[in-house]
């Protein structure tokens, strides 16, 4: 069966939601459906406007090449997740490190049905690493310009289209998922969400 989701990525100042900021939201609105099958129907992009005496950090400007001055006339982060909402409205969410991206959204919109990949792979391949590069390798996908929000996104539509498959042929659940691990703890939880506990061995993953 066929399904309208929308891929999100953000970018940040860092990585814990209560002390650091959205800098950056892309999204691509697809109907995804068997065999991998993709139709792109729209794409969204927003830098996001920092607080009054917040700045990028030099070690995020070096990842993801996002300056403080690139966010200068930028929508506040209201707007911005406002705008998103209504682009994303009507759709799952999909994002490779869901609890992550989900975690700072929750500041002004609440998630529903969402689908996270990272996740997807820990239940497909519990033993390989699920971060997004080695993951988009092992299926051949094209990730340019990683920590960039778009390129992050297109790179994630295409890799759900095939855990998708994955998941549907060997009857795994997955809407709504996330992950906890003992090496990489679950921080945050998403409203409904269904936590699965997988250990493997130990080897370091980013998101």
């Amino acid at each position: 069966m066929n399904e309208i989701i929308t891929v999100l990525d953000i970018e940040t100042t860092g990585l814990n939601p209560l002390t650091n900021h959205i800098s950056e939201i892309a999204a691509i609105r697809a109907e995804v459906g068997p065999g991998g099958y993709i139709r792109e129907i729209g794409r969204f992009q927003t830098y996001v406007a920092l607080p009054d005496g917040v700045e990028v950090p030099p070690e995020i400007t070096e990842l993801t090449g996002i300056k403080t001055e690139d966010l200068r006339g930028a929508p506040t982060l209201e707007r911005a997740l406002t705008a998103f909402w209504y682009f994303a409205r009507g759709t799952a969410w999909v994002a490779q490190n869901a609890p992550f991206d989900l975690s700072f959204i929750a500041r002004i919109f609440k998630s529903g049905d969402f689908r996270c990949t990272r996740a997807m792979s820990r239940l497909i391949d519990p033993d390989e690493n699920a971060s997004l590069a080695p993951t988009c390798e092992r299926y051949g996908i094209v990730l340019n310009g990683h920590h960039r929000a778009m390129n992050d996104v297109e790179a994630t539509l295409q890799l759900y289209a095939v855990l998708r498959e994955k998941a549907e042929v060997n009857g795994i659940t997955y809407r709504n998922v996330v992950v906890d691990s003992p090496e990489r703890p679950l921080t945050y939880s998403p409203p409904g969400a269904i936590v699965r506990t997988i250990a493997r061995k130990q080897t370091k993953e980013v998101a």
